[in-house]
């Protein structure tokens, strides 16, 4: 029977902190196949090793041969070796090597780690899963029980989604495309105020008032000049639109106008699109400009893959909490049919402008809505415009819906046909998209909406915010007809304007 207290029995508590070893040394003292073990486990990590040995394990070989692990006799070592290294690993020792090897580790301020000996040691090495990626799952019992450790270990290994790795690797390329995107901007910015310093000192000495109070373009690199020429007339500044009426009169296609929508109330807007598209190039010029959103924030622009694991960003960039956007085509949404679902099950805002469209053998766009019918199975709410107009104001009340009732929202843009044709469409100000997204939501929020409730309810306060009504569904053509035509976008909207008597005399309606 063993007597006293619990606390005497049980180990004293550590910290568990992940240590980067890249480019740093790492000693190991022993030749068998725990010190073999140890020198792989730091050669995984990225140190450099040297393995302090009476004879050389095969298995190591190969490293010795690239130059990451250095083998030296044991018998060469001296106390004051241990002062080049960063971590130290004994294993495979006699009592007495144990000893001295680790009173010189902690001498020189190296943590060390003794195989069998708690007491000699500054840390454990816990059972540990390395996925394909950066993924890493350590699991300790401090000792106690080691095998208990390891079937932990199995049991949540076995859980994790079989395309967990793959969403964490599209994570880390978005991380470094971000911080990419953030230090161009940067870069582009310092260069702008030296650019206008010396630029506004120079105007001091003219006498031309006018010329003096002219703002100096944001200067670009190169290529991003050779995409600003190409870039469509439409595209234009945003300055004018921070502030001032609640609505200002501008030309753009339905592309442009509901890209303005969504960089101004995003953080981050991915477009997936294929080149010979041009979606969302208006929102991509707009981040190279360094252009503000509605909230003050830099709102960064990304082109995405648009086949396999698209969507998977999506993930990532909502888990920071930033305001997300997609800007894709239709035939996208089928590959983001398993994101969209699991977003609609965890009750994630985000918003995705999908064009209804294709490109055919000859790459040219022709309207199809047949990929966005498929992508209904995900459950998100679907709104659908019709013109440069409608694709402005769907978008707004698609980014109000989806902040008001947390939920997805995939806004269907017209097709090919009338997709790139300009016209004068009303730009609501960033203070005043603001004010109508956080009014839907406070609403909403109040009085506990369903989802229908509080699409009816954005559709009324756009009414009451900017005069343009939108119902769910909008009928025209006669009131007794015997066969009516179920349309979706600008085929509706051509229906409408081109037949308008042939609805209205024969027994014909148009549900759009």
């Amino acid at each position: 029977m063993v007597t006293g207290s619990v606390e005497a029995f049980l180990p004293q508590p550590s910290l568990i902190v992940g240590l980067r070893l890249g480019g740093k040394k790492a000693a190991v003292f022993g030749s068998g196949a725990s010190a073999t073990s140890r020198a792989m486990f730091a050669l995984d990590a990225g140190a450099d090793v040297v393995m302090y040995a009476h004879s050389t394990p095969s298995s190591i070989s190969k490293w010795v041969e690239n130059g990451r692990l250095t083998l030296v006799p044991q018998t060469k070592y001296a106390s004051s070796d241990m002062s080049a290294f960063s971590i130290a690993f004994v294993a495979d020792a006699p009592p007495a090597d144990q000893q001295m090897f680790a009173y010189d580790a902690q001498a020189a301020g190296v943590p060390v780690n003794v195989a069998g000996n708690a007491t000699l040691s500054d840390f454990v090495l816990m059972p540990t899963y390395r996925g394909s990626s950066s993924l890493q799952i350590a699991v300790t019992t401090n000792g106690v029980a080691p095998r208990v450790a390891s079937r932990l270990l199995e049991e949540i290994v076995g859980k994790l989604p079989s395309d967990l790795e793959t969403q964490l690797t599209d994570v880390a390329r978005l991380s470094a495309v971000a911080l990419g995107a953030s230090r161009e901007r940067d870069e582009a910015l310092a260069k702008l105020e030296g650019e206008s310093t010396g630029i506004l000192s120079s105007l001091e000495d003219t006498s031309s008032v006018a010329t003096a109070t002219q703002t100096p373009e944001l200067p670009l690199s190169s290529s991003e000049s050779e995409a600003e020429e190409s870039a469509p007339a439409s595209v234009f500044g945003l300055s004018e639109l921070r502030d001032g009426p609640a609505q200002h009169q501008l030309d753009a296609d339905v592309q442009v106008a509901s890209s303005y929508v969504a960089h101004a109330l995003s953080d981050l807007c991915f477009v997936y699109s294929a080149p010979e598209q041009e979606l969302g190039e208006a929102a991509l010029i707009w981040s190279r400009r360094a252009e503000k959103n509605a909230y003050g924030g830099w709102a960064s622009a990304l082109r995405m893959e648009t086949r396999a694991g698209a969507g998977h960003a999506l993930w990532g960039a909502l888990s920071s909490g930033s305001r997300v956007t997609a800007i894709a085509s239709a035939a996208s949404l089928p590959f983001m049919l398993p994101v969209l679902s699991e977003l609609v099950a965890r009750r994630q805002p985000i918003v995705v402008h999908a064009a209804a469209q294709s490109l055919d053998h000859f790459a040219s766009a022709q309207t199809d809505f047949s990929d966005a019918l498929v992508a209904l199975q995900s459950q998100a709410a679907f709104l659908v415009s019709s013109s440069a107009q409608e694709a402005h104001d769907i978008a707004l009340i698609a980014h109000a819906v989806s902040q008001a009732a947390s939920v997805p929202v995939v806004h269907l843009t017209n097709g090919a046909h009338s997709a790139s044709e300009a016209m004068t469409v009303r730009m609501a100000s960033h203070a005043h998209l603001v004010a109508y997204v956080g009014a839907v939501s406070a609403a909403a929020r109040k009085l506990d909406y369903s989802l229908a409730d509080t699409v009816q309810l954005a559709f009324s306060q756009f009414k009451s915010s900017f005069g343009r009504t939108y119902y769910s569904f909008e009928y025209c053509g006669s009131p007794v007809a015997e066969t009516v035509f179920v349309s979706l976008g600008e085929v509706a909207a051509r229906v409408q304007a081109l037949l308008p008597r042939l609805l209205s005399e024969a027994d014909f309606g148009m549900l759009s």
